[in-house]
């Protein structure tokens, strides 16, 4: 590792010097990667930063401390190492894609996008940079941007099912059926074992009325992923497009139970209390959601149709 000293009075002084010091820091380095590698990320952190404080001009120990801190779900603290990383290397392309994914982490979206963008420029073919792009630009709700960032991956790496995968599901928001059923398909095909990709297709199946096929996809997804309560809120919602509540009801519980904090799973199971005029019952899920997330407009809305009705 390179040394910058301060200058001395005698050569042989600096020397010396700067041979023992470089030794020192390369040997906490090297600690600092084997403990890495072994997933001990908190001893790894303290390695790094005894080389750091060695040697603060390391690229390589900034960044190493950086992807440790991310592993421990740190990432503010990443982000700060990332940034001191590009200081010392404004080229290094993976530390602005390890900040861009720690910003999105953060929910500092449209932050994400720009190390996303500059990420691109240094490194244009690498399909994992511009599909990260993509979940971004589609979260900031730019669908047309996110379809063309998955389309770029999907150039560089044909066979990148979850960049299929997630253009299916932007093509479905975009009521583009067709597409989106093509894209479905491709992500099953290319890794039949995603859950996602299964569940994606039922949803497009369910939306246009083809429910023995929507239950089947659903099912599988369920099959592959038992603890997947997207999938139960979707199947509840194809049982209550075929008039099927009780089924769509004992799948909404079942989501809850999976995650207590599921407002799509709340707000579902209130609609399909209200309709069954079990509105006592409904009127709690609605409220459980704007606990949750105040302000929900779905919920607020199901309250005041509550209201208006007396209940």
């Amino acid at each position: 590792m390179k040394i910058r000293t301060p200058l001395a009075t005698f050569f042989i002084v600096l020397c010396f010097s700067a041979v023992a010091y470089a030794q020192t820091a390369q040997q906490y380095f090297d600690a600092g990667l084997k403990h890495y590698k072994n997933k001990d990320y908190a001893r790894a952190i303290e390695s790094y930063t005894a080389a750091i404080r060695l040697e603060p001009g390391s690229t390589a120990a900034w960044y190493n401390r950086g992807q440790a801190y991310y592993f421990l779900g740190n990432c503010i603290a990443a982000v700060s190492d990332y940034s001191n990383a590009i200081a010392r290397d404004a080229k290094n392309v993976n530390a602005y894609f390890q900040r861009g994914l720690c910003k999105k982490r953060l929910g500092q979206i449209a932050a994400a996008v720009e190390d996303y963008t500059t990420a691109i420029g240094l490194s244009p073919t690498d399909a994992t940079i511009w599909y990260n792009r993509g979940i971004s630009r589609k979260e900031l709700g730019s669908d047309d941007l996110a379809i063309a960032d998955y389309s770029e991956a999907i150039r560089l790496s044909p066979r990148y099912a979850k960049a299929f995968i997630n253009r299916g599901a932007v093509y479905f928001k975009q009521k583009k059926y067709k597409e989106a059923l093509a894209d479905a398909n491709k992500g099953i095909e290319l890794d039949p074992t995603s859950a996602e990709a299964w569940n994606n297709r039922g949803v497009l199946y369910s939306a246009i009325g083809t429910y023995d096929r929507a239950l089947a996809d659903i099912n599988e997804a369920m099959k592959l992923r038992p603890d997947y309560p997207k999938a139960y809120l979707d199947r509840a919602i194809a049982y209550t497009r075929m008039g099927r509540r009780d089924l769509a009801i004992a799948d909404l519980d079942h989501a809850i139970k999976l995650d207590p904090a599921y407002r799509g799973a709340y707000l579902m199971r209130g609609a399909v209390r209200f309709d069954r005029k079990e509105y006592a019952l409904a009127r709690a899920d609605f409220e459980k959601v704007l606990a949750l997330d105040p302000g929900n407009k779905l919920a607020t809305k199901g309250l005041a149709q509550l209201k208006a009705l007396g209940q």
